[in-house]
């Protein structure tokens, strides 16, 4: 078996029982292609930050205190991966999918899940910020 499909059917056992459906990372691309989602923590509650998705393979990730690091994004199989400027690890990779209609992303670091509080056309504000 291959390491991303073992990886896959390891993220999907992760899963929250209730989990309806599972959305490939290129089905999440095209949905936040030029648009900014905020994140809030399933467990914690709250925003965790937003992330503005400037092209396919380039976002601007902001935290709670409005401090902005860019984004590769890169597709690895079933997963979604991000490697920031600020803290290139290579293995911040996450599993999208929906419950209950909500968006929800799944770490496969952490196995934290976040849920998509918002999807909005807004850019997001930080010094520096690039447009594409």
């Amino acid at each position: 078996m291959k390491r991303s499909a073992l990886i896959f059917l390891l993220g999907l056992s992760a899963l929250p029982a209730h989990a309806q459906e599972q959305m490939t990372p290129d089905g999440f691309l095209d949905l936040v292609h030029g648009r900014t989602l905020t994140f809030s923590s399933m467990i914690r509650g709250g925003e965790v930050g937003v992330e503005q998705f400037l092209r396919r393979d380039l976002s601007v990730w902001a935290d709670r205190s409005g401090r902005c690091t860019y984004g590769r994004i890169e597709i690895r199989g079933p997963l979604l991966c991000f490697v920031y400027e600020d803290a290139p690890d290579p293995n911040n990779c996450w599993i999208p999918f929906y419950d209950k209609g909500k968006l929800l992303v799944l770490s496969q670091g952490s196995r934290e899940v976040q849920r998509i509080s918002d999807i909005s056309d807004k850019p997001v504000v930080c010094e520096g910020a690039p447009s594409s």
